[in-house]
């Protein structure tokens, strides 16, 4: 179905080019998604109405040969990112400034676009799939050894055993410095379980409301949670809730922790590649990285270096832009009304108005608010159906619906990660390499 956000019709979608295109997506998906192990705790935790258990983390993580006592006397080490939007960019920008200045970086970010394997990456490259394999493996075997000796009350998150993975990856490949992006929380989310000493806050909002607090203030002291007596340094947007912005004063103040703001003076950022909303996340994430280098009494990288560094940083589906034959794409995970409203103009500002706005909406989901933003847009709405309780929320998307070749010279494609992630795939996007660094 085509229609703009008021309700009118624009044309039809459907047709054997999307169908065929989307079905070679799928299975290239299917090919590299091998690590069930890494879900079927909550799978069976929920269906038993539990929650996600640190305590349980907590226990696997030495028989994962993961020391997090180890982790948590290196705070100099450690850069944690949490807030609602952005995280991965700043995430990425700090692994990317960090790794200008030499070190061997670990990042860890979450969910992956075109396959999961991009959630664990060194030096801006996800981990092989050989490696990757090895440690789905060890995870699973370990879980049939020591699973009922482990806590009960609770089951491991898959966030939880990403966690754990990457941090057992990165101590093999002899990482200086790890960035850990949260998952939806803070302190309930196990990044909590090493001692970070710098923390990046990304703008909060109210998404997770009566999970995670009932009022964007409580959220934003969930997420501060994170930050410790190790943590010298908070590297913070300025949020547009009060009781947020107070909350995170708040936390920083209570374990004597410097709050920045990432402007002026020796917060220098240097390039800021990122459009849209972007810019601010990036420039968060560069200011963490020096904040980091200074509490390890290592030198700033060059300013070539750095500017290498920043330049080659890569991010599918973050204001994208893609080619499809004779079409321009730009590619966003836009899902609330400030997100989509800067895509629009970005995409006016650098490709023209878009003949189409392809959108997908969760069948969860109250798209009202979206479609607001987008009144008057040309919007293309890909077909959905209920929740399948699977991964990315089990939301079903008929995206063999949508004749791609039909919607014009201009297109811009806004929706949720696993949108993202099929259209990239579609489009056959590169999605290995975040950064490149002249070091290795």
């Amino acid at each position: 179905m085509v229609e703009t956000a008021d309700g009118n019709s624009v044309g039809r979608a459907g047709g054997r080019g999307g169908r065929s295109v989307y079905g070679r997506a799928e299975m290239r998906r299917e090919r590299i998604e091998t690590d069930q192990a890494f879900f079927a705790e909550r799978l069976a935790g929920r269906g038993a109405g539990l929650g996600r258990s640190l305590p349980r983390a907590r226990a696997l993580a030495p028989h994962l040969g993961v020391d997090l006592e180890l982790w948590r006397a290196h705070p100099e080490r450690v850069v944690t990112v949490v807030g609602s939007k952005g995280k991965g960019t700043a995430a990425t920008f700090a692994s990317a400034a960090l790794a200008g200045a030499g070190l061997r970086v670990g990042t860890l970010t979450s969910p992956g676009m075109r396959s999961n394997r991009e959630r664990i990456r060194v030096d801006g490259r996800a981990i092989s799939r050989r490696d990757y394999e090895a440690l789905i493996g060890k995870v699973a075997a370990t879980l049939a050894r020591v699973s009922d000796l482990l806590p009960d009350g609770g089951y491991l998150s898959p966030s939880g055993l990403f966690t754990l993975s990457a941090l057992r990856h990165f101590a093999d490949r002899g990482c200086d410095a790890v960035v850990l992006e949260a998952g939806m929380g803070g302190a309930s989310d196990e990044v909590s379980l090493v001692a970070p000493g710098v923390v990046v806050v990304t703008p909060i909002l109210s998404e997770h409301l009566g999970v995670l607090g009932d009022s964007v203030a409580e959220i934003a002291a969930e997420k501060a949670g994170v930050i410790t007596a190790a943590t010298r340094d908070v590297v913070a947007a300025a949020q547009e809730d009060p009781g947020a912005e107070r909350a995170v004063l708040r936390a920083a103040r209570r374990h004597g922790s410097r709050c920045h703001r990432a402007v002026g003076g020796d917060d220098r950022p240097g390039p800021a590649p990122a459009p849209g909303l972007g810019g601010l996340n990036a420039r968060l994430g560069v200011v963490a990285a020096l904040r980091l280098l200074a509490m390890a009494g290592r030198p700033e990288p060059a300013p070539e270096a750095l500017d290498a560094s920043l330049g080659s940083v890569s991010l599918p589906g973050r204001l994208s832009h893609h080619r499809r034959g004779e079409q321009e794409w730009i590619i966003d995970c836009a899902t609330n009304p400030a997100a989509v409203t800067a895509a629009i103009s970005h995409a006016a500002a650098t490709i023209g108005s878009p003949t189409a706005v392809l959108t997908f909406t969760p069948h969860h989901r109250d798209p009202a608010l979206l479609l607001a933003a987008l009144r008057g847009q040309p919007v293309v709405r890909v077909p959905g159906g209920p929740s399948t309780g699977g991964p990315g929320g089990g939301a079903v998307m008929r995206l063999e619906d949508v004749d791609l070749d039909t919607l014009g010279p201009r297109v811009l494609a806004l929706g949720p990660v696993y949108f993202v992630g099929e259209l990239l795939a579609t489009l056959d996007v590169d999605c290995e390499r975040s950064f490149r660094t002249s070091q290795r």
